[in-house]
């Protein structure tokens, strides 16, 4: 496919992230909007808008009519939705979750693989530049091995996010798989794998059949520490879309939501504010610190994301930014989490397997 002059991409679920996918491809130059797919029929009057044709189901849209697709039905539809797509030969931008179980998650996974089509998985954040600055300030070992991490998500969402739609409230809507699961992700791509996790959940602020808050200790394969606290119940400033304004769902405050401790100094993410020893020698608690600031450049995550799937269809690049077993990988974390909570216990990342998300 290396030689299209767009992408013609049809968008397969058009909810509150499948309409900005849909108006990020309508926008890009390297794309095209081929399709809105959504079974709702006021859904037309958006591809509309968009220069796209709107249909209902799959089975309404020619194999030919685009060369990709974005998935972004609910959970449970992911593994049905992307395998048929690739009986299409249409690579796949699959929004996060992967799929609701691991053992479905892995069955996309494997079946791409066979076929040899790009898949690439939603997480979106890793797009921005700052992340892999993050990753060479760790790698460089200039302020030595990272110790632990404090993070935090925590907002208050609006009644009217619940109002659309009653599943926000139930096993596929709370802030653990909505939300946290693009902090676990991230954590795995900057700590490394995660070894062992244990987790406390509540409902009381909601009252849903979902967690609202969560406090989880995280324990990495390198030895490093994180504390957690998540909720969509609490009006703070401490949120990643908070920090970085990518969001246009959530007001910037620009206070960075992580604090991460090395041997040698520490580090504020994604603000990327780094405190070193004021002098010679090694420091320690009783000399003094400086604060300087990384400086870095703010994208778009959805349209760089974008881009990097036009890159995958045509065959630019062979490597997916979020591979298929990345978002089984952090699928497993978020499940690690959800049966620490239940028993009470701490849970091997490992020896989670085939539950429902």
């Amino acid at each position: 496919m290396t030689g299209l002059p767009h992408v013609r991409i049809s968008v397969i679920g058009a909810g509150l992230i499948g309409e900005r996918h849909a108006r990020m491809v309508a926008g890009h130059p390297d794309c095209s909007l081929a399709a809105i797919i959504d079974p709702d029929p006021e859904k037309r009057s958006l591809a509309r808008e968009l220069g796209a044709q709107w249909y209902g189901t799959m089975a309404e849209i020619p194999d030919a009519a685009c060369d990709a697709a974005i998935v972004a039905t609910p959970n449970a539809l992911h593994l049905e939705t992307g395998i048929a797509c690739l009986e299409r030969k249409w690579p796949c931008l699959i929004e996060k979750p992967i799929a609701d179980t691991i053992a479905n998650g892995q069955a996309l996974v494997e079946a791409f693989e066979r076929a040899q089509i790009p898949l690439l998985i939603g997480h979106h954040r890793r797009y921005h530049p700052f992340v892999e600055q993050t990753r060479s300030l760790i790698g460089s070992g200039d302020i030595g091995q990272p110790v632990f991490a404090s993070i935090i998500w925590a907002v208050r969402k609006p009644h009217s996010y619940f109002e659309q739609g009653a599943w926000r409230l139930d096993s596929d809507g709370g802030p653990l798989l909505i939300n946290l699961i693009h902090e676990i992700d991230l954590m795995r791509c900057i700590f490394g794998p995660v070894d062992e996790i244990q987790a406390i959940v509540t409902n009381l602020q909601r009252g849903g059949q979902v967690e609202d808050t969560a406090a989880i200790l995280v324990h990495f394969e390198s030895g490093l520490l994180a504390t957690v606290a998540v909720t969509d119940a609490a009006l703070t400033p401490w949120s990643f879309e908070g920090a970085c304004g990518e969001n246009p769902n959530i007001a910037e405050t620009g206070i960075s939501s992580w604090r991460i401790g090395c041997t040698f100094g520490a580090f504020e993410f994604p603000g990327l504010r780094v405190w070193r020893h004021a002098g010679d020698g090694e420091g320690d608690w009783s000399k003094p610190l400086t604060a300087s600031d990384v400086q870095s450049h703010r994208v778009t995550p959805l349209f760089e994301q974008v881009s990097h799937f036009a890159s995958l269809v045509r065959g630019k690049t062979d490597k997916p930014m979020v591979s298929g077993r990345d978002g089984v990988a952090a699928l497993q974390a978020v499940m690690a989490i959800q049966q620490s909570a239940r028993s009470g216990r701490p849970v091997k990342v490992a020896d989670v397997n085939g539950q429902t998300a």
